[in-house]
């Protein structure tokens, strides 16, 4: 019977598991099962779609404080390779790569099949690991029969593609698909959302979560440090403080022992916004790191985070982020409404990966 890697921290390891109620040393305790990607590049592959898909797995690393993954740059001669922007990258064949979990195919627009390829994709699909590819890169696991059987997103085929030979795929309209051992994608955009999934699944949902908050606070601007009112940055800190339920903005005011319109002052000539302004902006943050952790609904998402009523909340919140609160909900709310990424995925040593998990 496959034993998840999540059973393995159940069940103990080894020794250690015998010794119930004590305590044990850092050398005794099961260590953290890394995951292994290969990527297999071919000449003028998408830099762009590589670099989305290696930032999070470095990203992973970096907030986690150890390797909890590895990945190779893959070939099949082991050459060099020049990306479709010109940049060379250095490779190792593919038949000399170290062991790993996931090999994941990243082409340009080539998606002409010669001999070789062929039989290599062939080979790799055959063997008990999971096999993906990003973007256009797709089609090829598809002209040789990888993808039949299993649900795939793929991006719009190409003039030199004659769809209806693909009859036997079964496609999806969502971003990425991690379905049973393939993993595939729609583009560029779609390249992190796989690899969160795919570190979700092996690692679990709280290091998504870290690397999300990380994000988040990267992608704040820089408050001024210089001559900022310290009445400013007590109002920050309150407003911070108080999302759900949020403070009126004349009570903020009150706080601070200043009139409203002294208050929206400092805020248009520190930042560049009135106070409610920023407020729904912070509002609307908040609201989508709830909606990524997937433990409440819509409307109760609305409502811890201040809105009157869903219309409104849609309405903000596709203006503030270009997209409806639906598709940012995270996989297990997703699940309720017949969510594609539901199956586990294998890899070589024999173990199954947890079942899908939010992205």
């Amino acid at each position: 019977m496959a034993i998840s890697v999540f059973d393995v921290f159940k069940i103990g390891v080894g020794p250690s598991s015998s010794r119930q109620g004590e305590q044990l040393t850092e050398s005794e305790r099961p260590q953290p099962p890394m995951l292994r990607i290969g990527f297999w590049l071919r000449e003028a592959f998408d830099m762009y779609t590589l670099a989305n898909a290696l930032e999070p797995l470095r990203l992973a690393n970096q907030l986690a404080g150890y390797d909890v993954c590895q990945w190779q740059m893959l070939s099949l001669e082991g050459q060099q390779l020049n990306a479709s922007n010109g940049i060379a990258t250095a490779t190792t064949r593919l038949d000399q790569a170290q062991t790993f979990d996931v090999l994941i195919l990243c082409g340009g627009d080539n998606l002409q099949l010669d001999p070789d390829l062929r039989q290599q994709l062939s080979h790799w699909a055959a063997q008990p690991i999971s096999l993906g590819a990003l973007g256009e890169a797709g089609w090829l696991l598809a002209q040789v029969g990888a993808l039949e059987g299993v649900r795939c997103s793929l991006p719009e085929p190409g003039a030199a593609l004659e769809f209806a030979a693909f009859s036997k795929l079964t496609p999806v309209a969502a971003p990425f698909c991690v379905d049973r051992q393939r993993l595939t994608c729609v583009g560029p955009q779609a390249v992190q959302g796989l690899m969160h999934e795919l570190l979700a699944r092996f690692h679990g949902r709280g290091l998504i979560l870290r690397m999300e908050k990380h994000a988040a606070r990267q992608a704040r601007p820089l408050l001024p440090v210089r001559d900022v009112p310290k009445q400013l940055q007590a109002t920050l800190t309150l407003m911070n403080e108080h999302l759900s339920p949020m403070l009126g903005i004349d009570e903020l005011a009150e706080t601070m022992g200043i009139s409203r319109r002294h208050l929206e002052r400092l805020f248009k000539r520190s930042l560049g916004c009135t106070p409610s302004r920023h407020y729904l902006d912070l509002r609307l943050q908040q609201a989508r790191q709830m909606l990524r952790a997937a433990e409440l609904s819509l409307s109760d998402v609305a409502t811890e985070c201040g809105f009157v009523s869903l219309q409104h909340f849609f309405r903000c919140y596709r203006q503030y982020f270009g997209a409806h609160p639906r598709e940012h909900m995270g996989a297990k709310a997703n699940s309720q409404r017949g969510s594609t990424l539901n199956a586990p995925v294998s890899s070589r040593a024999g173990r199954i990966l947890a079942p899908s998990l939010p992205h």
